[in-house]
């Protein structure tokens, strides 16, 4: 059983890995590097990495003007946390840390019905898979 809960250790969503500080937010909002893939869309940065701050960060918000009611943001952010904390690992961390950077990442959800979890998922891995080649061609 070890090697089970290793894993589902390996696939937690950590604290760490969320963006909190509202100045890196700011500067993360002001710099106009951005993926568009509806119904999210994604602002970006990629920073080097350092001892202390060696994990991808995230942000997910859900805007009331496209969906009124709190029950239904939590569930979309919870979608879109799970897609991106299931496939992150795989596409996105071995990019980033064989180039030595990693990624803030902020996420704006930007339709007014709820998605499915399958196209919510679709949807962040394309956007996975389009930051590795935007890491791949910011460093030529």
């Amino acid at each position: 059983m070890p090697p089970e809960n290793a894993k589902a250790a390996s696939l937690t969503f950590t604290k760490r890995e969320r963006l909190c500080s509202e100045t890196q937010i700011a500067e993360l909002l002001r710099n106009r590097q951005r993926i568009f893939c509806p119904p999210l869309k994604c602002h970006y940065i990629f920073l080097p990495l350092t001892e202390e701050n060696n994990e991808n960060q995230l942000v997910i918000s859900v805007p009331k003007r496209f969906l009124k009611h709190a029950v239904d943001r939590n569930r979309v952010k919870r979608l879109v946390r799970e897609a991106y904390r299931l496939h992150h690992r795989d596409i996105l961390d071995p990019a980033l840390q064989c180039r030595g950077v990693r990624a803030q990442l902020f996420f704006t959800y930007t339709s007014k019905e709820i998605s499915t979890y399958n196209i919510i998922e679709d949807k962040i891995i394309e956007i996975l898979h389009r930051l590795t080649k935007a890491n791949q061609s910011e460093g030529l």
